[in-house]
């Protein structure tokens, strides 16, 4: 679900600008105030995350993209290449397996990306992404690209990994991985794991004490090994040189870990240690997005304390970064699949269509495929049909084959319902609006659980019908679709339905957000006015609530 969006120094906005997002989103505001760079900001994300383009960090316009915005300069504010552009996203937390193993108790969480331009490379780059709760009040992590001047087997043994073959094996770029830079102390994401550390620290002791003693048998074994071949003349083994240095690293690992379970540690203490582990997190990337960690956690005193008791995932909520990150982002990416936008102008409608043999779920960013959803199910023509009757639009919909093989052309006409005698007309013989409107009102429908967006379905449409559709959007809330909306919009009739809506108990304040962007000297701004219980507005609508009927009829 999508809660919020934050933009900073994206085209219209340069101050930080928080968005709160509801079932019904209604956005207003005066023309090129800045209303569309709020949903260009949801399609750039989109757009880049689906594209699974790996050394791509943002993607203002790719092939058949869903927006097109140009370069990085046309989306800074102020076209100012010094700036860094964020975009901050709060969304629902998954509550899968992975997640309940985490001491994150938030039902939100919050991305943020920021990128900058680099006049050397004369690229985009990643700059930062944090991770925030509290309505990105509360910051948990941030990371950057990766900067590193180790050697690679220096690099991959700070990972984690066994020494054998790790100089043949390069570094991660700086576009395709991240390093953890800053990390929240807070106690309440240790608490768990450092309660559990305490009431096991005996166990965990012997433990450690028998893995030490067991490699320092090893280790004196194999060096009377070696010193037995070098009287003989013998070249020593370069495995088994590598092999005796890990040995050596993790005996003075189990060394340090064994004289801190002895410390009589305390939570601050505990922290410390830990802060310093997690500070080591590598992340690979994808895009922009966090997919995987390059890390290990099993290096961590933690994790080694858990696998030597056998310990079971749910006797203790670990607080790995690492895993955090990453389903953050699996649910960010999760809600822009979710996200479907209608484009503000639909594709013409047609005298006869060709059967594409395809059985699309909507109806295209263009409305393209709707002949082709309609043709494959019959009975969202008649959910489709009902709205039509309940939205007064005087047409019944029908879609008829030109011929009897499947591969036929086919037909979307219109039965005018006001005459005597029903009279069927071609789709593009009618007036723009009902071609324009479709494909939102039959996406409404054959949707469940989606975030429709879309700019100015009001266009071509008579003051009746706009605010008519305020009772589509508040079925389609509604179990069983559930759905959401995003809508850019001029109109006052719509607004009016749903303040009635909410005023006969139909809807609840909450289920709309109203938000209202202006331009000023500083960039856009957008604030959200509230709506009570009787459906008014709580906050006083800016510069007065459409003024200009009142000034018209002066």
């Amino acid at each position: 679900m999508l809660h919020a969006l934050e933009l900073e120094n994206f085209k219209a906005f340069g101050e930080r600008t928080r968005i709160p997002f509801a079932p019904i989103t209604l956005i207003f505001g005066e023309n090129s105030a800045g209303k569309s760079s709020i949903l260009h900001a949801l399609y750039l994300l989109k757009q880049t995350l689906e594209s699974r383009n790996i050394g791509a960090p943002l993607l203002p316009h790719p092939y058949n993209s869903i927006v097109d915005l140009g370069n990085f300069k046309e989306m800074l504010f102020d076209h100012d290449l010094k700036r860094t552009l964020s975009i901050c996203v709060e969304t629902t937390m998954n509550r899968s397996y992975e997640t309940s193993q985490l001491p994150y108790r938030e039902n939100t969480i919050t991305v943020e990306f920021r990128f900058k331009f680099s006049a050397v490379d004369a690229e985009i780059l990643l700059d930062e992404i944090g991770i925030y709760s509290r309505q990105s009040s509360e910051c948990i992590a941030k990371f950057q690209p990766l900067n590193t001047t180790e050697k690679p087997e220096e690099f991959w043994a700070r990972m984690g990994f066994s020494p054998h073959g790790l100089h043949d094996i390069p570094l991660p770029s700086k576009s395709s991985a991240i390093e953890c830079v800053w990390l929240t102390k807070e106690p309440k994401y240790w608490e768990s794991e450092f309660e559990w550390c305490k009431e096991n620290k005996q166990e965990i002791y012997n433990q450690f004490e028998h893995q030490k003693s067991h490699l320092e048998e090893q280790l004196l074994q194999s060096e009377t090994d070696e010193e037995n071949g070098s009287c003989k003349q013998e070249s020593p083994n370069k495995a088994s040189q590598e092999l005796n240095a890990w040995n050596r690293k993790e005996i003075d690992s189990l060394s340090v870990a064994l004289e801190f379970i002895t410390s009589g540690f305390d939570l601050e203490t505990y922290i410390s240690k830990r802060y310093q582990e997690e500070m080591n997190t590598v992340l690979g990337l994808e895009g922009p997005l966090p997919i995987r960690s390059i890390s290990l956690k099993s290096n961590s005193f933690i994790e080694k304390s858990r696998s030597v008791l056998y310990a079971r995932p749910d006797d203790i909520k670990v607080f790995y970064i690492a895993e955090l990150v990453i389903e953050a982002g699996k649910a960010l990416e999760q809600t822009l699949g979710y996200l479907f936008p209608i484009r503000p102008f639909r594709s013409l409608p047609q005298r006869y269509y060709i059967p594409t043999g395809a059985t699309p779920w909507h109806v295209g960013y263009w409305g393209h495929l709707l002949p082709d959803l309609l043709s494959s199910q019959p009975g969202l023509v008649k959910q489709t049909n009902e709205w039509l009757k309940q939205l007064d639009i005087d047409y019944t919909l029908e879609v008829k084959s030109v011929g009897a093989d499947p591969g036929d052309p086919f037909a979307v006409r219109l039965i005018d319902t006001r005459r005597k005698e029903p009279v069927n007309v071609a789709l593009p013989d009618v007036g723009f609006g009902i071609s324009q409107l479709l494909p939102f009102i039959v996406q409404s429908l054959v949707s469940e659980e989606q975030i429709i967006s879309i700019e100015q379905p009001e266009v071509h449409v008579h003051p009746r019908l706009q605010a008519d559709l305020g009772n589509l959007l508040a079925e389609a809330i509604k179990e069983p679709r559930q759905n959401r909306f995003i809508i850019e919009t001029h109109s006052e009739h719509l607004i009016l339905r749903l303040q009635r809506l909410v005023y006969k108990g139909e809807i609840k304040p909450e289920d709309v957000s109203v938000i209202y962007v202006s331009r000023g000297p500083e960039g856009a701004k957008a604030e959200r006015l509230r709506l009570d219980d009787e459906g008014d507005f709580i906050d006083e609508w800016p510069n007065g609530f459409f003024l200009e009927r009142l000034r018209e009829l002066r």
